[in-house]
């Protein structure tokens, strides 16, 4: 069934169209949450907050067949929000490492592995230029529907994503792309 016509059924109060709807979906937002977060437990909080915000505010999408674009929009706000509240809490299991690292760092000489993957490049990105690098290669995802999802221009993101390819070449070595 087309996913407007699932809309539709769902915003006149139809839950059982709605579940359907966030069955196609759950995977693939529970894939854009993780490529944040890298945290199962905050995507899968991330996720339930979208879906939650997502039904209580259906009725203010104006267009059902840009559902997808518009859910994604939801999750990327839960992940950023998560993301502000997640930097200013610190974990006891982590404050204790902090102390154990801190005693051995006499100890320890720190050597820089020479070969980066690409998630830890992209995760390393600024904000702007990673959550274009996610959306178009992780998530298949065209010019046109990241400027939708992000609210910028395709010019804008056109050159944010040129630039983002740019870092990670540096980052990467020519060979890697």
């Amino acid at each position: 069934m087309n996913s407007s016509i699932i809309v539709n059924k769902t915003q006149k109060q139809d839950d059982e169209a709605f579940s359907k709807l966030i069955n196609t979906y759950k995977e693939k937002l529970y894939c854009i949450a993780f490529s944040y977060l890298k945290n199962e437990q905050n995507s899968l909080d991330a996720v339930n907050e979208t879906v939650y915000k997502a039904y209580m505010n259906l009725f203010e999408l104006k267009m059902p067949q840009f559902f997808k674009t518009w859910i994604i929009r939801i999750l990327i706000n839960c992940c950023k929000d998560i993301l502000k509240v997640d930097s200013k809490v610190i974990y006891i299991d982590d404050y204790n490492k902090v102390d154990e690292y801190r005693n051995k760092a006499s100890e320890i000489e720190f050597k820089i592995d020479s070969s980066i993957d690409l998630y830890t490049a992209i995760d390393k990105l600024n904000r702007k230029f990673k959550r274009i690098v996610i959306l178009k290669y992780l998530e298949d995802m065209t010019i046109i529907q990241i400027s939708e999802i992000l609210n910028l221009p395709e010019g804008t993101v056109k050159v944010y994503l040129r630039r983002a390819l740019s870092v990670l070449k540096i980052k990467l070595g020519e060979e890697c792309m």
